[in-house]
């Protein structure tokens, strides 16, 4: 949903109490220019931008994470964090995979067993 990107970046700077100036300046863009992207006026930046945008928030993995999920949401695309995995020509098969549980309308229940299974693999990290 448009906006959700901005809304929750500005959530995290009055958390974390970060101004504007700062993270702008850090991204190499204007105050009004990130104004805008907060607003949901532009398009959230690019990895890059929003790679710098986490280090001036310091945020965690998780928000990391929740930040990717709604910049890719509000570009209609998926998070910029995951195409270059999903794309790797030494893992074919992750494509294979996301084709055929798309094709088979598998839903969060069947990811849910797949991040189960990771778990086990990474010793129940």
């Amino acid at each position: 949903m448009a906006g959700e990107f901005g809304a929750y970046i500005a959530q995290k700077r009055i958390e974390k109490d970060v101004k504007l100036k700062p993270i702008a300046e850090k991204l190499g863009v204007s105050v009004t220019y990130l104004s805008d992207i907060i607003k949901g006026r532009r398009n959230p930046p690019d990895i890059e931008g929003l790679e710098l945008l986490a280090n001036a928030l310091n945020l965690n993995e998780e928000e990391r994470n929740v930040m990717f999920d709604l910049a890719g949401r509000e570009r209609n695309q998926v998070s910029p964090d995951l195409p270059e995995y999903i794309m790797d020509e030494n893992i074919p098969t992750a494509r294979v995979a996301l084709r055929r549980a798309r094709n088979s309308n598998l839903g969060d229940d069947f990811w849910q067993e797949v991040n189960q299974i990771i778990d086990r693999r990474n010793g129940g990290n």
